[in-house]
């Protein structure tokens, strides 16, 4: 971590702003995930998008960039094989 980060973390902490983003991806974390699937409908959910929030269930999510399907990019799953990440289709 270069100087010029560490002293604007410093900085943005001493004025609360951090501690309150800290605080709300806590609670975030802490929302218990249950039910189906908010996209697909089909399966149990068990991830949360941090994008838009939905419950969704892992055919709908990309773990690796924490968004739903509808969310990320269509550039970014073109360039993604999917089996190599283990994502299952709902066809």
């Amino acid at each position: 971590m270069n100087e010029d980060l560490k002293k604007w973390i410093e900085e943005h902490r001493d004025m609360g702003i951090l501690e309150e983003v800290e605080a709300e991806e806590e609670e975030k974390k802490q929302e218990e995930v249950t039910g189906r699937c908010e996209i697909c409908g089909v399966r149990e959910a068990k991830y949360r998008c941090i994008k838009c929030g939905r419950a969704v269930c892992p055919s709908c999510y990309f773990v690796m960039f924490g968004l739903c399907r509808d969310c990320i990019s269509e550039d970014v799953v073109k360039k993604l094989d999917k089996k190599d990440f283990g994502i299952d289709e709902i066809r």
